[in-house]
């Protein structure tokens, strides 16, 4: 692990010596090689590792993962492809230390996000972190507070603010080109399957460093796929919420072109149809309120039927936004149309998205930043990327401060509220024809939390107030003293 001497020395050369990771290097050697590691290879990382690679002036230097497995068969892939070998790291401490890395690349799973943004940018590294922006809206707060004190330039990779056609036309939205603005719904109507029960106590694979995997986390193992199936466990995992819903609520944050918190945020939800263990809704609807306009997103994780392999859909969308002006209705994710009131398309919104979902674009982004040591250059700074995942936390945490109800009670109960009455109904539909028995099932009907955008936090609410951070399990603690 980075001593905190050593953090202190780094940081203190990073903000006055400025060696060849610094600033004035950046901007004076614009064509220096910056040389970057990627943490956390298995899935997103990976993608990564093969994308950084192809802009001009990036060199991936080493790979870092606590599943050896996974470290080398990355490592053995990558020299395939580009033809050199990689350093390997089992501990992204070990990464920190290396003062041969000018950046890094946080592709490990969400419980790690905060510390590991923190950690490197006491380092003295420039970091790019994968969504969600954090694992809780307290640790994102300190990841900001590390960039802006360490001078490090920190990208939140939530992709799509990259997108030059959407940057042109959000911007045209909020100058009326749809009229004005009545609701922003978001969409993530996708299919899993359930993750089971395990028969017997798992048991982590002989190649991962569990400790290291579980980092600021529990070291209990609940699940039997070791590598995926933490998402659905509070202790590392945000649900499907803070799975996808970083990517969909940023695209409805932006439309609304909302630059603080909600006031407040209600949800309905639960887990249905599946037995297994996991902790988290694969159903759940949010609400947000802004005062320009509301937000609601809807998730389903189950087909639209019983015995189905097809995902629901919503105006023929099954992930992404649709924004109701009085003048217009735009529909969309990475490409889109506006649809007149008869639903006519008068509009197509598209442009380039790159490769890799548009993450390459969003590196190339980064890069510029990097070179410039210009925050504002970034499209998906730390406050951007924090904006829109607390926007998950806020609802997963109404959900876990809620309280089981009847199903069939929810219509009464939330009947002076349209857009939530109205998801609701397509809910209960949706769950009766995945063989939910709808007169005998409970809701999990989270609070309506109230909230003060100023200090993000829940006035008068101790219950909410401790979920806005977590536990850590020393010493992988997010220091209060970045």
């Amino acid at each position: 692990m980075v001593s905190v001497n050593r953090r202190h020395f780094l940081a203190a050369a990073s903000a006055a010596a400025f060696t060849s990771m610094t600033s004035l290097g950046r901007s004076a050697e614009a064509n220096d090689e910056l040389r970057v590691v990627v943490i956390g290879v298995n899935s997103i990382g990976n993608t990564h590792l093969n994308g950084f690679p192809k802009i001009p002036g990036v060199k991936v230097v080493g790979a870092c993962d606590c599943d050896s497995a996974v470290l080398g068969t990355r490592v053995e892939e990558f020299d395939k492809k580009f033809g050199y070998q990689l350093k390997k790291y089992e501990d992204l401490r070990r990464v920190f230390d290396d003062q041969d890395v000018d950046a890094v690349v946080v592709g490990m799973p969400n419980h790690w996000h905060g510390l590991a943004t923190v950690w490197g940018c006491q380092a003295g590294k420039d970091v790019y972190t994968e969504k969600p922006c954090s694992h809780n809206i307290w640790e994102a707060g300190q990841m900001a507070k590390a960039a802006e004190k360490y001078d490090r330039i920190v990208q939140i990779g939530i992709q799509r603010r990259s997108f030059k056609h959407l940057q042109d036309f959000f911007q045209e939205v909020h100058e009326g080109a749809l009229g004005k603005i009545k609701n922003v719904k978001g969409l993530y109507l996708s299919r899993r399957e359930s993750i089971g029960r395990p028969t017997s106590q798992p048991t982590p694979p002989a190649t991962v460093n569990h400790d290291l995997w579980c980092g600021p986390g529990s070291t209990k193992l609940e699940r039997a796929k070791y590598h995926y199936d933490w998402h659905w466990f509070w202790d590392y995992g945000n649900a499907e919420l803070g799975n996808n819903g970083p990517h969909i609520l940023d695209l409805c944050r932006w439309a609304v072109g909302a630059e603080e918190f909600p006031t407040a945020v209600s949800s309905i939800g639960g887990r249905y149809a599946w037995d297994d263990n996991g902790q988290t809704p694969n159903t759940h609807l949010l609400r947000y309120e802004y005062a320009k306009a509301p937000i609601t997103f809807e998730i389903r994780d189950l087909p639209t039927a019983t015995g189905k392999k097809d995902t629901c859909d919503y105006m023929g969308l099954s992930y992404g936004i649709v924004i109701e002006g009085e003048e217009g209705t735009y529909l969309g994710f990475d490409t889109g149309k506006v649809v007149d009131p008869d639903g006519k398309t008068i509009r197509e919104i598209k442009g380039d998205t790159g490769s890799d979902g548009g993450r390459q674009l969003h590196r190339e982004n980064f890069v510029k930043a990097v070179r410039s040591r210009k925050t504002s250059d970034l499209n998906c700074p730390v406050k951007t990327g924090h904006l829109s995942t607390a926007l998950c936390h806020l609802g997963n945490i109404s959900h876990r401060t809620g309280e089981a109800v009847s199903l069939s009670s929810l219509s009464e109960r939330i009947q002076d509220q349209p857009l939530m009455s109205d998801a609701a109904a397509r809910m209960t539909e949706h769950l009766a024809a995945n063989g939910v028995d709808v007169a005998t099932a409970a809701v999990e009907m989270g609070r309506t939390l109230t909230i003060d955008p100023t200090t993000e936090t829940f006035p008068g609410d101790e219950a909410a107030n401790r979920l806005l951070r977590r536990e850590y399990r020393a010493p992988f603690v997010v220091p209060e003293q970045v």
